[in-house]
């Protein structure tokens, strides 16, 4: 289940105000490629499907992972393909820099000099991942 791991106070509430925003989650998939007309192209249950869309916003995973980006910016899709959270940058605050990023681009993915690869979606580093690196320079 998407968001299995969110809080239960929380978790409902953000599905839910997905679903009345008409997104349509998918899971269990892998990402093929993107063709020559912005299309993404993914594999699920051993089955190839072809998702029709304006832009792809790449959030997957946990380790950096830009092929598609890098496909799509060979051609003539670099202005609708953009990859953020931990696709973008692995760490240990994945989940919350996906929703910050996110969040950020679905503000601005409308204006006309938002490009990907120009702009980086995220706000300054926050207090939790100070410490994290700092603490990680003592070894535990």
């Amino acid at each position: 289940k998407l968001g299995a791991g969110l809080g239960r106070t929380t978790g409902w509430i953000h599905r839910a105000t997905l679903k009345m925003g008409g997104v349509k989650n998918i899971n269990g998939v892998s990402y093929d490629r993107i063709d020559e007309n912005g299309h993404l192209h993914y594999t699920k249950d051993g089955k190839q499907h072809v998702l029709e869309v304006d832009n792809i916003v790449f959030c997957a995973g946990q380790v950096e992972y830009k092929e598609l980006e890098n496909q799509a910016h060979e051609g003539e899709l670099a202005s609708k393909v953009y990859t953020i959270g931990g696709a973008y940058q692995a760490g240990e605050l994945d989940a919350k820099r996906a929703i910050d990023m996110g969040t950020r681009l679905a503000l601005k993915i409308h204006e006309k000099d938002v490009t990907p690869g120009a702009h980086v979606f995220q706000s300054p580093t926050g207090v939790e991942e100070k410490m994290f690196e700092f603490l990680k320079r003592f070894q535990f």
